[in-house]
């Protein structure tokens, strides 16, 4: 799936719940990967939650060497010698829709708790960034450098995803605050790398 494909499934998906069940969303801020904005759509035990914002990626010059000379190889260029040079990158953008089952908490160690519940579900993530890399090489027949700047590469990535979390709702305040953690599996383009996220947040709630 593209990321084209993946956003318009987010859109229907947000349609049919609105279609289906009542009023009740939340949105606010999240803190953690991706760090963003957070809409959240509640449905009698169940909800669907959509974040998006900065995410991470490595950032290690030695990742991106090694993502170059992958880059270059599927280039077949065949030039005579080639170096990597350098590299600028934009900042990392994480999308997560997630399909959650929202669980009720009224006592936590002996203590009643109102508000309190528990969640956990399955989803899917696109993360995205592009970077440009600086490379010289050398022309068969010819000792010179030539070099090429600036060339522009998107790094895509596109996996499923595993969450479990905790939401408290204030007893006299429209607010929601949650922490929650998240298992990616990569599908696209490094199959089976495995990233743990988490996050921090709240909403209002209407």
């Amino acid at each position: 799936m593209n990321t084209k494909s993946f956003i318009i499934a987010i859109i229907t998906m947000l349609t049919i719940s609105i279609d289906t069940y009542g009023q009740d969303w939340g949105i606010g801020v999240k803190l953690g990967d991706p760090s963003g904005i957070t809409i959240k759509r509640y449905m009698d035990g169940k909800a669907l939650e959509l974040s998006v914002g900065r995410t991470h990626f490595f950032n290690k010059k030695g990742y991106y060497n090694n993502r170059f000379n992958d880059w270059y190889g599927d280039k077949k260029f065949g030039y005579k010698d080639f170096q990597y040079l350098d590299y600028k990158s934009s900042a990392p953008i994480g999308l997560q829709l997630h399909y959650l089952i929202q669980k009720s908490l009224d006592k936590v160690a002996d203590e009643n708790i109102s508000g309190l519940e528990w969640y956990f579900g399955f989803g899917g993530q696109v993360r995205f960034q592009n970077y440009t890399y600086d490379y010289r090489y050398k022309l068969e027949g010819s000792p010179d450098w030539l070099y090429a700047t600036g060339e522009k590469v998107t790094d895509t990535d596109i996996g499923v995803d595993g969450v479990i979390g905790l939401e408290y709702t204030l007893k006299d305040a429209p607010i929601s605050l949650f922490v929650e953690t998240t298992l990616f599996m990569e599908v696209a383009d490094n199959p089976f790398l495995f990233w743990f996220q988490g996050g921090i947040g709240g909403r209002y709630r209407f």
